[in-house]
């Protein structure tokens, strides 16, 4: 029998081409952290999260160098509800945040991506989860 569509993913939904932009805005999140760049933050992000690394900014002001070794994305899912889509990614990532360090860090987050229902829209960041 062929296939079963994974029930997860609305049909028309192209899950290799979403990966590849989450993968992308994790690496660019990742690049504007570093440079406390909040207003390249802003462009792909919703204000709930714009406010969150607001505050961690001010927490810890000073630019760091994150090298990514690996990055791993599986789409859990996409909802649609109240006119808005939602995506769901586990990122699986490996980086080093000092030069010195010897051995990379494992970094296990949830990302939850929103647009509005309709599909045209571009994702807008709306959530991080850290996975113990």
């Amino acid at each position: 029998p062929p296939a079963a569509e994974d029930p997860s993913v609305p049909a028309g939904f192209d899950t290799e081409d979403f990966l590849r932009g989450a993968k992308i805005a994790f690496s660019r999140l990742q690049a504007s952290w570093d440079r406390r760049d909040l207003p390249d933050i802003s462009q792909f992000t919703t204000a709930d999260v714009q406010k969150e690394i607001k505050k961690q900014m001010e927490a810890d002001p000073v630019p760091t160098r994150t090298e990514l070794l690996l990055v791993n994305a599986n789409l859990l899912g996409v909802t649609e509800e109240n006119n808005t889509q939602t995506a769901i990614v586990f990122f699986d990532v490996l980086l080093r945040e000092d030069p010195k360090q010897d051995a990379p860090t494992q970094v296990r987050e949830v990302w939850h991506f929103t647009r509005p229902a309709g599909g045209t829209d571009t994702w807008k960041l709306d959530g991080i989860q850290q996975v113990e």
